[in-house]
């Protein structure tokens, strides 16, 4: 029993020496094979990140470049080298903002990476105008001995392209015609080529650009040019459809990376505009011209002069009772068939016989009535102009311009052109006072 017993724990070193080599040996395969295993480590180089854009991969999209506004498609493939498992994978694309990256299990993460396996996530986005290079990166998980594992790759497309726009405004220059004015502005970052101009809507003889055609040959990235047309037309409102097409001349790529042929691009613009009818010519009917003697003017009967100082002085001599002063009819006497006083009554007619200048002999003068009879008028025909009843003018017939107006000249000098008391003192005072000046003056210059 003894001996026995002794044999089996010899036996027992032997057994764990063969199962310490049989370790060591298939450690040693491991790591002389080309790549690692899957019970090694996630090593120095265990995750690697591979990037295309449109199938190009890193950087050859910038050449030819993709169109702009054209659909960018981005492609990242994991690949994890290690036999350990990564945790929680991210993908960042700066070169692509506010594009989502989409991953097999979620929206830019990778919950898992087995060991020796890998996967692709995606990235769809629109083409930008310009160059459009960054790095993109990937970063995971080694639970096994808490570090995180990453990797990079630069990647990147060119956005290309010209882009083309057109404005237009409407001139009215005459009655029957207005000119039309074309602008053209290259917005893209490439020349456009032989770019034409035309107007359907309004089909003009001709549209003038640079050099006198209606094609511009060369429009440079950010230039502009000019064109313009003229339009005859019959009154009316019309529209003017401009439009406009040109090339870049540029191959692009697709999603799919293959060539895209230069399309044809087109701008187009309006513009409203009327033209007037003129107004029509209305015959002015002309009056026909009376001779001058013809005319009547209105008589304006102007007021009378203020009377000098001599006769302000020396008064003339008033008229004999019964004799009216020149130019003045007789108070109280109605002048017939002329209303303004002031104006003389026509002269009796002469009797014939008569010389002029001697005065008519006198009526007979009716004789006395008879005793016993009562005095009885005489007849309205022996009565001589003379004799005959005053008619007083009632106030209402004599104009208001005639009427005397108490003024300061009235004041001075009575109607009958006699000086007032107020009149004489005035005319003593402008005598006095000048002599009374001249001897102040002579007096002071003899003291």
């Amino acid at each position: 029993m003894i001996i026995g017993r002794e044999g089996a724990r010899a036996t027992r070193p032997a057994r764990s020496a063969r199962w310490l080599l049989a370790a060591l040996l298939l450690s040693t395969g491991c790591w002389s094979a080309a790549g690692p295993c899957a019970a090694d480590g996630a090593g120095p180089h265990g995750l690697v990140l591979e990037v295309t854009v449109n199938t190009r991969p890193g950087l050859g999209a910038l050449d030819p470049g993709i169109r702009t506004g054209a659909a960018v498609v981005k492609s990242y493939r994991l690949v994890n080298h290690g036999g350990a498992d990564l945790h929680d994978v991210w993908v960042r694309d700066p070169g692509m903002p506010g594009a989502a990256i989409r991953c097999p299990g979620g929206r830019g993460r990778v919950p898992m990476l087995t060991g020796l396996h890998s996967l692709r996530c995606t990235a769809t986005g629109v083409a930008r105008p310009g160059a459009w290079i960054g790095e993109v990166r990937a970063v995971g998980q080694l639970h096994l001995v808490r570090a995180s594992v990453q990797a990079s790759a630069r990647s990147g497309y060119a956005g290309v392209g010209a882009a083309l726009a057109l404005t237009e405004t409407a001139r009215v220059t005459g009655p029957d015609r207005a000119q039309i004015r074309y602008v053209l502005v290259n917005n893209g970052n490439r020349p456009v080529h032989g770019v034409r101009v035309t107007d359907p809507a309004l089909a003009p003889a001709r549209i003038v650009c640079a050099g006198g055609r209606p094609v511009v040959a060369h429009l440079a990235a950010g230039a502009r040019a000019a064109c313009t047309a003229e339009v005859r037309r019959a009154p009316g409102t019309y529209v003017s459809r401009g439009r406009a097409d040109g090339s870049d001349l540029l191959r692009t790529l697709n999603p799919r990376g293959a060539p895209v042929p230069p399309p044809l691009l087109t701008a187009r613009a309006s513009a409203r505009f009327t033209l007037r009818a003129p107004a029509p010519v209305v015959p002015v009917a002309r009056r026909p011209v009376r001779p001058v003697a013809q005319v009547q003017r209105p008589r304006v009967e102007r007021p009378a002069a203020a009377p000098p100082l001599a006769a302000l002085l020396f008064p003339p001599t008033p008229p004999p009772p019964g004799i009216a002063a020149p130019g003045i009819a007789a108070r109280g006497t109605a002048v017939p068939g002329i209303g303004v006083p002031g104006v003389l009554p026509p002269a009796p007619a002469v009797p014939e016989g008569v010389a002029p200048g001697v005065a008519p002999p006198e009526p007979a003068v009716p004789p006395a009535p008879a005793k016993g009879r009562s005095p009885a008028s005489p007849p309205a025909a022996a009565l001589t102009p003379a004799e005959a009843p005053e008619t007083a003018v009632p106030p209402a017939a004599v104009p208001k311009e005639a009427r005397s107006q108490p003024t300061l000249l009235r004041r001075l000098i009575r109607e009958d052109h006699t000086p007032t008391s107020l009149g004489i003192l005035a005319a003593l005072f402008l005598i006095l006072l000048p002599a009374a000046i001249a001897a102040a003056v002579f007096g002071s210059r003899r003291l």
